[in-house]
C-alpha cells in the first residue's frame, strides 16, 4: 500500500511538472504594431515609444521568467523597458518602453532587426513563442515616412500616404534616398511624382486627364531648370518606373495616357516659372 502512494507521489509530481511547462509554453503572443517602422529619426536624438504585446492563450504566462531581447543591427541603437506581472493572463496585454537613440555623426540609413519575446529556461534563454516585433529605423537629417507593408501599398491604385502629401511613402523615400543632399531636387521630384498620381487617379476622366498632363509637363519644366534638361529626362522616367510597379497602375496609366492624343504642348522658354515653389531660395 505504501509503495503504492508513493508510486502515486510521483507520477503526480511528474504530470504536475509537466503542466507547469504547457502552461508556460503553449501561449501564444502578437505585437501591436505588428511593425515597429516609425517616422525618420534625427542623427543625435532620441525618441520612445510604446508598443504592447499581448497573450492570445491559450493558457496562463508566467511573467517571472520572461526577458526581452533586441536583434540584429538595431540593437546598437534600441534599448527597451518593460514591467512583467506575476502571471500574465490569457488576453492580458503589457507595455513595452521602446527607445530609439542615434549618435550625431550617423549617416543616412536604414538600420533592421526585431525585438524578440524570450523564456528564461536555466541559464539561459528559449525562444518558446517564435513571435518577434519587426524593426526598421531610418536615420535622416529630414523627414521621411516609414516604409509601408508592401502587399498593403500595392493593394490599391494610390497606396500608402502616412504624411498625406499626394505622394505615396514608398516613393518619398525613394526621391530622399535618391537626392539625399539637395531640398531643391527633392521638391521638384515630389512634385512630378504628385502629378503623375493624380494622372493614375484620374484616368477615367479625359477632360481632367489633359488638364493633369499639363501639369505634369510643368513639373518637368521645373526638373529641366534644377537637373538640367538630359538629368531630368533620365529621372522622369526613373520617378514613372518606380510608381507605376503594379498591373494596375500601370494599366490606368495607359488609360489615362491614351486620352492624349492630338494634344499640343508649347516649349517652355522659362522653366523656372513653372516651379510651385521658388528653388533659388531653397539652401541648395
Amino acid at each position: 500500500m505504501l509503495k503504492n502512494k508513493k508510486f502515486l507521489i510521483a507520477i503526480g509530481v511528474i504530470l504536475a511538472m509537466f503542466s507547469v511547462a504547457v502552461w508556460a509554453t503553449s501561449a501564444s503572443v502578437s505585437w501591436t504594431p505588428s511593425r515597429y517602422t516609425p517616422y525618420s529619426i534625427v542623427p543625435g536624438t532620441s525618441t520612445t515609444t510604446t508598443v504592447t504585446f499581448t497573450n492570445n492563450g491559450p493558457s496562463d504566462i508566467n511573467g517571472k521568467k520572461l526577458v526581452l531581447e533586441v536583434r540584429g543591427d538595431v540593437a546598437g541603437l534600441v534599448s527597451v523597458r518593460q514591467s512583467f506581472p506575476a502571471v500574465m493572463v490569457k488576453g492580458q496585454s503589457v507595455s513595452v518602453n521602446l527607445t530609439v537613440k542615434t549618435s550625431s555623426d550617423m549617416p543616412m540609413k536604414v538600420v533592421s532587426g526585431s525585438l524578440a519575446l524570450l523564456e528564461v529556461v536555466g541559464s539561459g534563454t528559449k525562444d518558446t513563442f517564435n513571435k518577434t516585433l519587426p524593426i526598421e529605423i531610418t536615420i535622416s537629417p529630414f523627414s521621411i515616412p516609414p516604409e509601408p507593408n508592401q502587399v498593403e501599398n500595392d493593394s490599391t491604385l494610390l497606396g500608402v500616404d502616412t504624411d498625406e502629401n499626394g505622394v505615396r511613402d514608398d516613393i518619398d523615400r525613394w526621391i530622399a534616398f535618391t537626392q539625399p543632399t539637395s531640398v531643391k531636387a527633392r521638391a521638384s521630384l515630389t512634385e512630378y511624382a504628385k502629378e503623375v498620381q493624380v494622372f493614375l487617379r484620374d484616368a477615367n476622366d479625359k477632360t481632367v486627364s489633359i488638364q493633369h498632363s499639363h501639369e505634369r509637363a510643368l513639373s518637368a519644366d521645373c526638373m529641366d531648370y534644377i537637373f538640367g534638361v538630359e538629368t531630368s529626362r533620365s529621372l522622369n522616367k526613373q520617378t514613372r518606373v518606380q510608381i507605376l510597379n503594379t498591373n494596375i497602375r500601370s494599366e490606368e496609366y495607359l488609360k489615362a495616357d491614351a486620352w492624349l492624343g492630338g494634344q499640343g504642348y508649347w516649349n517652355n522658354p522659362n522653366p523656372k516659372s513653372a516651379c510651385s515653389f521658388n528653388p533659388d531660395q531653397l539652401p541648395n
